[in-house]
């Protein structure tokens, strides 16, 4: 059994074992979050959030929450959560087309972001002139050493998606920080910023890839 797999039980057993008080609630942002962040237990600080501030949305790592101040907060709900908060709050990863974040927690329970407005596939058509599902393929194949997918075939329409400023920008940074492109190829990962898309989901790299999902027993 590796490390990981020993940490994630032994915070299980910690969960259940114990049952935290929790903080008074408050209306102030920064009270809440570094409430959130100083309690124990992965139940405790959803319980905490779900009482002060509004519940948008859940994946299976993490929960999305809006805030009094109109922006985001990412709660990890588990280890998995952990990992991609940490990696989403990388400091060197800064683009303009990723969502800026704004804090984050020292354990890296939570992390703020911007707000921002989804958009569909017609509105990436008209704000980058490509078709969203060839640079999805684009992106898929231009990090498919990232994703292990080295034998993957150039798809069409390629020449024009490689051509774009989006595309350049997003290998580049996927390329560094080891994104995976699956998130990329997404449209429900984007949003929209002054006039251009925005990936709003930038947590999931090869390194949380292969640690808590390659392997499905985990």
């Amino acid at each position: 059994m590796n490390v990981n797999k020993l940490l994630r039980f032994a915070t299980l057993f910690h969960s259940l074992a114990m049952e935290e008080k929790l903080p008074e609630n408050s209306k102030d942002l920064k009270t809440v979050l570094k409430n959130i962040e100083g309690l124990e237990t992965y139940t405790a600080r959803k319980e905490y959030a779900e009482r002060n501030l509004k519940h948008l949305s859940s994946g299976s790592s993490r929960i999305v929450y809006l805030t009094p101040s109109k922006t985001i907060v990412k709660l990890a709900k588990n280890d998995k959560g952990i990992a991609q908060n940490k990696a989403e709050a990388n400091p060197e990863m800064k683009s303009k087309f990723l969502n800026e974040i704004i804090g984050h927690a020292k354990n890296d329970s939570w992390i703020e972001t911007h707000f921002l407005d989804k958009i569909t596939t017609k509105d990436f058509e008209e704000m980058t002139g490509l078709n969203f599902d060839d640079f999805g393929e684009g992106i898929r194949y231009g990090l498919k050493d990232v994703s292990g997918n080295s034998d993957m075939e150039k798809p069409k329409n390629f020449d024009k998606v490689e051509k774009s400023d989006i595309y350049k920008e997003m290998k580049r940074i996927g390329e560094k920080f080891k994104l995976m492109p699956g998130d990329l190829a997404r449209i429900s990962s984007w949003g929209t910023k002054d006039g251009r898309p925005v990936l709003i989901d930038a947590g999931l790299t090869s390194e949380v890839y292969a640690d808590y999902y390659e392997d499905s027993s985990s």
